[in-house]
């Protein structure tokens, strides 16, 4: 939005331009009040929920340093990039069918000193998992996952077997 004021010529008079001056200062009284209505100056708080009928806000980057991000209704459509979510909570939802996958964490020892976290998957129908050739396998194993890579599962399309690599070698599973 632009706003226009009435601009005066060094040949005006003062006086007969009195109605100008305060018109412009009208005009940009009016704008500050408008801008400081969705910006508040002393809270930081920015609310553009009652401005017009277009209340999105177009920007390259943002970012929440403190109080997190709470959407209270509406989606996140994320065209590219990632959504990292850390620390927050048990479970990410998916789609509006309940479809969930859960972080359950399971005390580990017998007075539960450790813990450690495992992956669920409620209302879903199957779990898929990756399909690698033999060659693959081995590849991946000796060269990818090694001794310290993660516990993972996979179907050997080659003999057709789902595998699991234990920290040292692929094993048949089941």
């Amino acid at each position: 939005m632009a706003i226009t004021i009435k601009t005066l010529k060094g040949t005006n008079s003062l006086s007969a331009d009195r109605i100008t001056i305060n018109y412009n200062f009208k005009i940009n009284t009016d704008t500050i009040n408008n801008l400081l209505g969705i910006v508040n100056t002393t809270t930081g708080k920015i609310d553009n929920t009652n401005v017009g009928a277009d209340n999105t806000i177009t920007t390259e980057s943002i970012t929440l340093t403190l109080g997190g991000l709470d959407i209270q209704s509406g989606n996140i459509d994320l065209q590219s990039g990632n959504i990292s979510l850390l620390n927050d909570g048990a479970s990410i939802q998916l789609g509006s069918d309940n479809s969930k996958i859960l972080d359950t964490i399971v005390a580990v020892g017998a007075t539960g000193p450790n813990s450690t976290h495992v992956v669920g998957f409620e209302n879903f129908i199957a779990i898929q998992v990756p399909r690698m050739t033999e060659v693959e396998l081995i590849d991946v194993g000796a060269n990818g996952l090694g001794a310290t890579g993660p516990n993972v599962i996979t179907f050997d399309s080659t003999n057709n077997t789902f595998r699991g690599w234990n920290g040292v070698s692929w094993v048949v599973l089941g």
